[in-house]
């Protein structure tokens, strides 16, 4: 809750429009998008969790989905754009590329979430969707790690900003498969048997 009070808020009350001079509309609606993202899909993995009320569950996730494929989209876009970026400076920079593949991350990891769930394979839907969340997560760290001066002199940043959704997927990856990796229960033969 504090990393949206430190980053949306400026952006929901108005009150940082200097900042965003020729694209405020966009990061704006950005916001929005990301805060619905944030919103339901932490309120879709809760409904997951418990296993019930899986009408709600499947509309919540497509308001997710919604949100999270305009918000990633806009992310995209705005990275390739001058915005937020020195006069004559190039557009492309190492910042912009790590966010644009980190949009591009989740737009891959929340379809390929969705067609799982279409073909009724849930157990790869779950794992996908979270995979999805932990990525909607690493955006907020990409833009706090940006807000960090320190984190400039690591390098310009470089390493951190690629670090802060690459690491956090790595976690969530070994962390997901750690169970399918696990030694097989040995089964004892039954008296009868021998």
């Amino acid at each position: 809750m504090a990393a949206w009070w430190l980053i949306a808020w400026p952006v929901a009350t108005f009150s940082n429009v200097a900042s965003h001079k020729g694209h405020f509309a966009l990061t704006f609606v950005h916001m929005m998008g990301g805060t619905g993202m944030l919103t339901l899909g932490g309120l879709n993995l809760y409904l997951a969790a418990r296993k019930q009320h899986y009408r709600i569950h499947r509309r919540v996730g497509q308001g997710y989905l919604s949100f999270g494929t305009f918000a990633a989209l806009l992310a995209g876009w705005l990275a390739m754009t001058p915005a937020h970026k020195a006069a004559g400076a190039p557009v492309l920079t190492n910042m912009s590329v790590s966010l644009l593949m980190l949009a591009t991350s989740w737009l891959a990891c929340a379809g390929l979430g969705l067609r799982a769930a279409r073909n009724r394979r849930f157990a790869s839907h779950g794992e996908w969707m979270i995979r999805s969340y932990v990525l909607v997560w690493s955006f907020v760290f990409c833009r706090i790690a940006s807000r960090i001066p320190a984190i400039g002199e690591l390098g310009n940043g470089q390493a951190f900003i690629w670090l802060s959704w690459v690491g956090p997927l790595l976690v969530c990856e070994v962390l997901l498969q750690w169970p399918s990796g696990a030694r097989k229960p040995v089964l004892k033969a039954n008296a009868a048997d021998q």
